[in-house]
């Protein structure tokens, strides 16, 4: 959020509306779609697994000239399917609304930062209602900025997604809301 000050905007303005001045509690959670879609399309954008998911074939698989026999481990791109146009038009542009009530659903498997399937994340639901209820307190205290002629951070795979540098944010005092 601090890369996209319209979006954090937007979001410091929901938590502040919603909680009025109150610490977030699990019955809020549901008035805070639009910070939601703000950490969804970060994970879109960063998932903390981008390749980390495997899948075994359960029969051969041809795909042009490559013949996979049965059994062959297969590697799921997480990050690559969260960047597809097909599915995510300009796909490094940070889009919340992608994920609005009435924005066009991508298909099964496009968006998938907690896994999928039968072996679907089983904290996914506590870690969107955790990251939802630690940014609405951040937002309800502070404003995050990006230093001046900071560049925009490189993803690097270590097991998961980090970034390559130590990111740099600046934190002020939000402003107090009426």
């Amino acid at each position: 959020m601090a890369s996209h000050p319209l979006a954090q905007a937007a979001a410091r303005a929901e938590v502040a509306q919603v909680l009025q001045g109150k610490e977030p509690t699990a019955q809020h959670l549901p008035a805070l779609a639009g910070l939601t879609r703000t950490l969804q399309e970060t994970l879109r954008l960063y998932p903390a697994a981008p390749l980390l998911f495997t899948r075994r074939g359960t029969k051969p698989l041809h795909l042009g000239r490559w013949c996979f026999p049965a059994r062959t481990m297969f590697v799921v791109p997480v990050q690559r399917l969260h960047h597809d146009a097909r599915w995510f038009p300009e796909p490094q542009a940070f889009r919340p609304e992608r994920f609005a009530d009435g924005a066009p659903t991508p298909p099964r498997g496009a968006y998938m930062p907690f896994g999928a399937g039968q072996r679907v994340c089983v904290g996914q639901h506590l870690a969107m209602s955790e990251m939802t209820v630690i940014a609405a307190m951040v937002l309800q205290r502070f404003v995050l900025r990006v230093p001046a002629g900071t560049s925009p951070p490189t993803p690097v795979l270590n097991i998961s997604l980090r970034p390559e540098q130590p990111l740099r944010l600046e934190v002020d005092r939000a402003p107090a809301w009426g």
